[in-house]
């Protein structure tokens, strides 16, 4: 593991690897050319010379879309195998769940318990 940000140490030399756009930019620095110094020097100037003809890292921004493994939308709320809607929190400690017969009602109930909790 390297200190160096997108740069990572490997066997043989070092390895730049930057991603943008979902594109992957990489480049392998061998020890054999100059040196474990030298090489790093090669590869850090790589690295800077390709962020700058890219650009920094953008972040995203805006919401987020649901999380494959959340089914509602709403954390602690999900269906179970039994096509029931599950409200789940945590009280002293343990966790705690109540079954519904829709998704509005344990969205409810969890934030009652929540609320009720703070309190």
């Amino acid at each position: 593991m390297s200190r160096h940000t997108n740069i990572s140490r490997g066997q043989h030399g070092w390895t730049v690897r930057i991603v943008r756009n979902g594109v992957e930019h990489s480049k392998h620095f061998r020890f054999s050319d100059g040196g474990i110094r030298k090489s790093l020097a090669k590869a850090i100037q790589w690295r800077d010379e390709l962020i700058t003809e890219l650009g920094e890292r953008r972040w995203r921004k805006g919401p987020r879309t649901k999380a494959c493994n959340n089914s509602s939308g709403t954390t602690g709320v999900s269906k179970n195998v039994y096509g029931r809607w599950v409200a789940t929190w945590q009280e002293e400690g343990k966790q705690r769940f109540k079954t519904f017969r829709t998704k509005r009602e344990a969205i409810a109930h969890r934030k009652e318990q929540l609320a009720r909790l703070l309190d």
